[in-house]
């Protein structure tokens, strides 16, 4: 009440500040009714509505972006000098979220741009976006979307620090998907509705899941089939066909047959046992890898796709598996001479792992390349004189390793 009385007709925010910052306000107590006062203009009651009139000072009431920004820097600046508010800030926050259909659309809207600003200054916890539940009237996802308008704004529309933000507060695109209606559920409804919104950063992100989702569909089709022991030639046929119908891009349909693959393996052993599964898997299904590689590009996105794997698992690593699986893959044509080549001299860039785990791999498949080259430059004549087309073992093989499969 003392609150109400000192506020109610005040417009500067520097006298509101003077009275807001003195010792005889509780706030350790009455933190939470000094947010609600200040975002809703009252104490807000347990079903959403505001107990009667409404500060003009307040978040709800203000009539411009200004006002809104001059609010949430009353609310930092108390904040900054009593830590503990932030929580009580999130209560309030929280709250007010569940009962969009009780405010106005001016207040939905300034409630919006005061979380996307007090997002950007650390006053709220992430978490508390995750509180947000979909509604038939859409009013959740009208809000979300401003929410993110306004931290794009304040943040020079950096998307990485976007995706940031949301992945602290427990979200993806699939959650944004689930706040909006019913009837208009799906990817594709919120692309459109982005695009409409001119915010092509989130409907390339958007785009990205919708992705991603075909590819993981992909991989683990193929990762059942291949444990039901369905023949290769019938996976790669349904790939290709699955792959055309959902418009995957070869890099994607490469990577998730290998990715499928790899899936059928336990790899939850010691590195020998783990290197010794890992070889047999990919002689068994060598078949199905050489169906999926129709052309040296192809071939280059697996053994980036290998190097990838192999390079994020340092056992994996030092126990030379990356030139193994090259070597049983050459063998049986998957790679051909000219894939390996090409891939070891433009110095294949890392998606995961680091410079040091691609300067280890190139090392160990030097004496493999050595050979290579040698052979490159014999004529087939020589090679077929020689016997040499095909190495009997990987030249860089340690003799303490047990043979590949």
């Amino acid at each position: 009440e003392v609150l109400e009385e000192e506020l109610e007709d005040l417009s500067d925010m520097k006298k509101a500040m003077q009275v807001l910052d003195k010792e005889s306000f509780d706030y350790s107590r009455y933190g939470e009714v000094f947010a609600e006062c200040m975002i809703a203009g009252n104490i807000v009651e347990p079903g959403g509505s505001v107990r009667g009139d409404r500060l003009g000072l307040c978040v709800f009431e203000a009539a411009s972006v200004e006002n809104v920004q001059g609010v949430v820097e009353i609310l930092h600046q108390m904040m900054r000098r009593k830590p503990f508010l932030r929580a009580r800030y999130d209560t309030v926050v929280g709250k007010l979220q569940l009962f969009f259909s009780s405010y106005t659309e001016q207040a939905r809207s300034n409630l919006a741009s005061a979380v996307g600003l007090m997002m950007t200054r650390a006053m709220l916890t992430p978490s508390v976006l995750k509180e947000l539940n979909s509604d038939s009237e859409g009013y959740s996802l009208d809000y979300m979307t401003a929410v993110i308008q306004e931290f794009l704004k304040e943040n020079e529309h950096n998307t990485t620090k976007l995706m940031n933000l949301l992945r602290a507060a427990g979200m993806d695109m699939a959650s944004i998907v689930n706040l909006m209606p019913s009837k208009s559920r799906s990817p594709e409804e919120l692309s459109k509705y982005f695009e409409k919104l001119g915010l092509s950063s989130l409907v390339e992100e958007n785009e990205r899941r919708v992705r991603q989702l075909k590819v993981t569909d992909v991989r683990n089709g193929v990762t059942e089939q291949l444990q039901e022991g369905v023949p290769s030639e019938q996976v790669s046929r349904w790939v290709d066909a699955t792959c055309a119908d959902k418009a995957v891009s070869d890099i994607d349909r490469v990577a998730a047959v290998w990715n499928g693959i790899l899936d059928t393996v336990d790899m939850d052993r010691k590195a020998q046992q783990n290197r010794v599964a890992l070889l047999t898997a990919l002689t068994v299904h060598a078949s199905l890898l050489y169906l999926t590689c129709k052309n040296g590009k192809d071939e280059v996105v697996l053994l980036v796709q290998i190097q990838n794997v192999v390079s994020s698992d340092m056992e994996l690593l030092k126990v030379g598996v990356f030139l193994d699986i090259v070597y049983v893959l050459y063998v049986k044509d998957v790679f051909s001479e000219e894939t390996v080549l090409r891939w070891f001299r433009r110095g294949t860039t890392l998606v995961k792992g680091s410079a040091a785990s691609s300067n280890i791999i190139r090392e160990q498949m030097q004496p493999f390349v050595n050979w290579l080259e040698s052979a490159e430059e014999m004529t087939p004549e020589e090679a077929a004189a020689s016997g040499s087309a095909r190495p009997s073992a990987p030249p860089a093989a340690s003799e303490s390793k047990p043979e590949a499969p």
